[in-house]
């Protein structure tokens, strides 16, 4: 190597190494940004949420056992939880959203009035399918089908289906306000947070 290559190939290497940031330059974005996603508000939406499921065949549809309400893990908002056994650890699939339409049950097709209705409320609508609110012997699971927790969001449950593999709650809350839904395993559970209104 001639001594006037060992010079350019210095100068390309030190082109390098200004261009490319140091690792230590970096790693406060990285952690500003991991900060950040940290302390996100409440990631809700008023759109529907749907997931669709199936079980193989053999497998047991899911019952739904409880409903347990309460605060939230954070202040802000209530936790409505339904709780399943069956389905392989799995919740059913899930449809919930709002709507402004008479609320009627499944079978009969009665009419089913919410507490908030015409008062600048809201009624959210979660449905399960495939799924059943009793046991093989028609034992109800949860024997409960309507409660009034008295919550800041959420001031009234009801069941409304639990028919041909479908089950439905109608929740009827204070402010048509935002709403997140999770599921968790062990046992299977679809949770879902209600955001107090404004």
């Amino acid at each position: 190597m001639t001594p006037r290559s060992a010079a350019l190939l210095v100068v390309l290497a030190s082109a390098v190494s200004v261009c490319r940031p140091a690792p230590e330059s970096r790693a406060p974005r990285e952690h500003a940004s991991a900060v950040a996603q940290q302390d996100t508000a409440f990631a809700g939406t008023l759109a529907p949420v749907q997931r669709v499921r199936s079980f193989q065949p053999g497998v047991a549809r899911p019952v739904l056992q409880h409903v347990e309400t309460g605060t939230g893990v954070s202040p802000g908002y209530d936790r409505v939880v339904f709780e399943f056994t069956g389905g392989g650890d799995s919740v059913p699939g899930y449809r919930v959203e709002y709507t402004t339409k008479p609320v009627q049950r499944c079978g009969s097709g009665d009419p089913v009035t919410a507490a908030g209705t015409g008062r600048g409320g809201g009624r959210l609508i979660v449905r399960f399918e495939p799924a059943q609110a009793h046991d093989e012997h028609g034992n109800l699971t949860p024997a409960e089908r309507q409660s009034a927790p008295g919550l800041p969001a959420v001031r009234e449950l009801t069941l409304i289906c639990d028919f041909e593999g479908q089950v439905a709650w109608v929740l009827d809350v204070a402010a048509r306000s935002e709403y997140r839904v999770s599921e968790l395993t062990g046992p299977a559970r679809l949770v879902l947070d209600v955001r107090h209104g404004h």
